[in-house]
């Protein structure tokens, strides 16, 4: 199914949620023809999606979580990726490399860093579950210990921005063109979670398979966390994803708790997995050393990327706090990151592309965040910031990661969001965008 069909499906959804009867239409910037009335709009993103005008505007607009417009009696709104013309990119970068080649310059566009649940996901976790959206940063610092009226409100709060971050951050990945070819070969997958929780990733991950590889492929899960409040409801979740799907899923849970990385025990795993993912678990184990675990980042690239199948991706995803005893996750972990990886021969960062190139001889204290932005039942326009890096192995690196040396990269982060190690060059690449 392509994009533009995926999408006249999930604006179905969201109007049969909001039991709106009234017909909607979308159109492709450059491939459809516009209706007369739409002839001045100037597109900001890939798709146009309007309707008739009606009185429900305001929820329309509070449920998407993004602006919608009115025309001559019709509503409108913005889906798919921004498109950003090359004159205003020279106009804002007076100083464009102007040798880049003609194709690396079409490429030119940020990250897709914002979402909604999928409506089905929507009304289950907060419906059916009985979720609360209700933001602790001090009490969710740590979460083995949540009553379960507290995993509730975890579940409503993270849960959707968890899934937001691994949603656009795989979404991404599986847009490239070479990765795509890969992945689409594929009749079965094996991902491994550490430190699941409610499986807010794994639901993000899952939704990417879904959309972009074969009905029949199967799905093999094999999930760990200590909190078994959070993993009865990530079972009751894959359960209802497994009745909206043709893919075989089997899901494997590890109940076990982390008193440091290096002590977990591989033996059980003798599987490769095509993904292995850990979301805002590592700086848990951090706070909870107070400073006996700071090297965790380390300790987990060195026991669990040798895991990795041949073109396997590695997520490596955490908050950008600190604790009272070390620095700045984000600079934890790049350090960390990139001693492993000057250790492990045979692995390489894939994003941020900066790190890509440059992890060999970086030694600089990197803060670098992404921000990301989700929309749900309980809130609209949700942000969560954090910092990744995706590893992957030097073989599969090679083939579809592709940073251009002439270019700086942005980071986000407190060094005037750019990578210092390519400073003398212009700013016109966001370095977590995968470039197809």
């Amino acid at each position: 199914m392509g994009t533009k069909e995926n999408l006249k499906k999930h604006i179905s959804e969201i109007f049969s949620t909001l039991q709106l009867t009234i017909p909607f239409e979308v159109y492709c910037f450059g491939d459809d023809t516009m209706p007369k009335w739409a002839k001045q709009i100037q597109f900001s993103h890939e798709y146009l999606v309007c309707c008739p005008y009606n009185a429900e505007r305001q929820r329309l607009q509070t449920f998407m979580g993004k602006p919608i417009f009115e025309s001559e009696n019709y509503l409108f709104w913005f889906e798919g990726n921004r498109i950003q013309a090359m004159e205003q990119i020279e106009t804002e970068n007076p100083n464009f490399v102007t040798d880049v080649s003609e194709e690396s310059k079409q490429k030119v566009d940020y990250l897709k860093s914002e979402t909604r649940l999928p409506a089905w996901l929507d009304n289950y976790i907060f419906k059916s579950l009985g979720a609360e959206y209700a933001p602790d940063f001090q009490r969710f610092d740590f979460n083995l210990d949540l009553t379960s009226d507290e995993t509730l409100k975890y579940l409503g709060t993270y849960f959707p921005r968890s899934y937001a971050e691994s949603f656009c951050i795989f979404d991404n990945i599986f847009q490239n063109k070479i990765y795509h070819q890969i992945v689409s070969q594929k009749n079965s997958f094996n991902i491994l979670s550490v430190g699941c929780g409610t499986g807010g990733d794994l639901i993000g991950l899952l939704t990417v398979i879904e959309k972009y590889c074969s009905a029949e492929s199967s799905v093999n899960i094999w999930a760990i966390d200590g909190n078994e409040e959070a993993v009865a409801i990530l079972k009751k979740i894959i359960g209802e994803f497994r009745a909206k799907t043709d893919k075989k899923i089997k899901l494997n849970v590890d109940v076990y708790t982390f008193a440091s990385i290096s002590d977990y025990d591989l033996s059980q795993h003798t599987e490769k997995y095509d993904f292995i993912l850990s979301f805002k678990m590592i700086c848990e184990i951090i706070a909870a050393g107070k400073g006996a675990n700071d090297s965790s980042y380390y300790d987990f690239v060195m026991k669990f990327l040798p895991l990795l199948s041949d073109h396997g991706l590695c997520v490596l995803l955490d908050v950008t706090t600190k604790t009272e005893h070390a620095t700045f996750n984000p600079i934890l972990m790049n350090r960390q990151v990139n001693q492993a990886l000057r250790e492990l021969k045979n692995y390489r960062t894939l994003l941020p592309l900066s790190c890509n190139l440059y992890e060999g001889q970086c030694m600089i204290d990197c803060f670098c965040q992404k921000v990301f932005t989700v929309t749900h039942y309980r809130h609209s326009s949700d942000k969560s910031k954090v910092a990744y890096r995706v590893i992957t192995t030097k073989l599969l690196c090679d083939i579809i990661g592709k940073p251009i040396l002439e270019i700086q990269y942005e980071i986000q982060s407190n060094n005037e969001g750019k990578c210092l190690h390519s400073n003398k060059y212009k700013p016109i690449l966001d370095s977590y965008n995968l470039i197809s």
